[in-house]
């Protein structure tokens, strides 16, 4: 249902002009700024997210091998897509994904605490668990692997 691509010169443009819904921008890094900060971190691994040749989607992990440290650091569907299974499908593969990262007990992500349209429910039908909050009071959840 969707793939990953690395974002090039060719499909940068596209990229940057995927954006959530406007309630939603406190949620989650632009692309642009992502891209640029992917680009000075050794432990960032970012794709564009696809249907078909469509761009629907961009997602950034942090990867620290030697602390093994692994994180969904940043995951955002363009609006215009949102609802359709793709993130879903998305986020299955990047678990599947980290799931063969070394020594690897658990895959983490944050987002913000919100009352309407928050990303909790989201990440909790995938399995992730609620931690708590962390101390830029953000949410901190856990996806235990086996």
């Amino acid at each position: 249902m969707v793939h990953f691509r690395i974002i090039t010169k060719e499909n940068l443009r596209d990229i940057l002009h995927l954006e959530v819904h406007e309630e939603q921008k406190d949620q989650v890094a632009s692309n642009a700024a992502s891209i640029a900060q992917g680009h000075y971190y050794e432990e960032a691994y970012f794709r564009a997210i696809y249907h078909e040749d469509t761009p629907v989607g961009f997602f950034m992990l942090y990867i620290d091998v030697p602390k093994t440290d692994y994180q969904v650091w940043r995951f955002m569907i363009d609006q215009k897509h949102q609802g359709k299974g793709y993130g879903r499908a998305a986020l299955i593969q990047i678990i599947e994904y980290m799931k063969g990262l070394p020594d690897i007990k658990e895959i983490r992500l944050t987002y913000v605490p919100k009352k309407e349209r928050g990303a909790n429910l989201f990440y909790e039908k995938i399995g992730f668990i609620d931690t708590g909050i962390d101390k830029k009071g953000e949410i901190v959840m856990r996806y235990p692997i086996e």
